[in-house]
């Protein structure tokens, strides 16, 4: 891709911060669109060569590396200045970010993809199904339908469950975890804090939405159920030192910021909390399936259907 005309090299960084590319409007009509996904946050550091540089509700990862960035989601459209102001006040380029990741092709993930590839020229890799769906902009996910489009980015690599992207001496493993998407990936790599090294798993999501149905004769998709418990199976038999996922709160990153910010560098070591997340999520889609009439839980489920892994 051609890494000349960025936009960022024109921008002077106080308009990158207060003219968004896109502002959104005061009626918004994005399902379920929350405004508190662009309340603007400082960059976080989380271990060496990863940053959290999103919103203050939605992640956006940035790794680093001497040959280049990678960047996992770009929240919104309206989110990107945001982001490229956050990389720069680390001290790194903009246009050296080289590489953009996706976990979940819902707008609140993803909907910043396009626009940052024009401002850094970075290629996109994403799994094959959510690709397909960023291709679209949105159109006829299986959950929003029309209802939360974006604008259309297309990738010039899709990644299969368990291939790696690399850049420098940062390689992250793409896990395919579907279910809240249907191509929803998980990202897992190694980092080091103070010379120790600790496995970073940033969860795609386990959430199933009220909208969405698991079972009976119109489910949302044929084997989400199947898919949801086989990715809680998954992720419950990895292992995370570092837990992070797509939306901040899920990972507490207010009080481990605050942690780090305090002197504590391993703020963000929570292989606890990641535990606890998937035992929350797995009696969530419990209730959810109980509730459509389908009782036992995900250990009925793949009981019953065949894996697909």
């Amino acid at each position: 891709m051609n890494k000349m005309n960025k936009r960022w090299i024109n921008i002077p960084l106080v308009l990158a911060v207060l003219t968004p590319m896109n502002p959104v409007s005061a009626q918004d009509t994005r399902f379920m669109y929350n405004p508190d996904w662009s309340i603007p946050a400082e960059p976080v550091q989380i271990a060496d060569q990863l940053y959290q540089v999103g919103t203050a509700t939605l992640t956006s990862f940035l790794i680093t590396s001497d040959e280049g960035h990678i960047l996992i989601d770009v929240p919104l459209d309206e989110n990107v200045d945001l982001v490229l102001a956050n990389v720069h006040k680390l001290g790194f380029d903009p246009s050296d970010v080289e590489i953009l990741l996706g976990s979940q092709a819902h707008y609140d993930h993803v909907g910043g993809f396009a626009s940052m590839m024009e401002a850094t020229g970075a290629e996109l890799v994403l799994s094959e199904l959510d690709g397909e769906l960023v291709a679209s902009g949105g159109r006829g996910d299986f959950f929003l339908g029309d209802r939360g489009m974006f604008r259309p980015a297309r990738a010039s690599r899709t990644v299969s469950h368990l291939e790696t992207v690399t850049i420098g001496d940062r390689t992250l493993t793409a896990h395919l975890t579907p279910g809240h998407t249907k191509g929803c990936t998980t990202w897992s790599g190694e980092f080091t804090i103070d010379g120790e090294p600790e496995r970073f798993v940033s969860i795609c999501s386990l959430t199933a939405h009220p909208g969405y149905r698991l079972v009976g004769s119109d489910p949302s998709y044929p084997g989400i159920a199947h898919d949801f418990c086989r990715s809680i199976a998954y992720l419950r038999e990895m292992s995370a030192d570092i837990f992070a996922s797509t939306h901040t709160a899920w990972f507490n990153l207010e009080e481990k910021t605050k942690a780090f910010q305090a002197g504590d560098r391993r703020a963000f070591v929570d292989p606890e909390g990641y535990v606890a997340f998937i035992d929350d999520s797995e009696r969530a889609i419990a209730q959810k399936l109980t509730e459509e009439g389908e009782p036992g839980g995900c250990e009925a489920v793949l009981a019953r259907e065949a894996s697909v892994f």
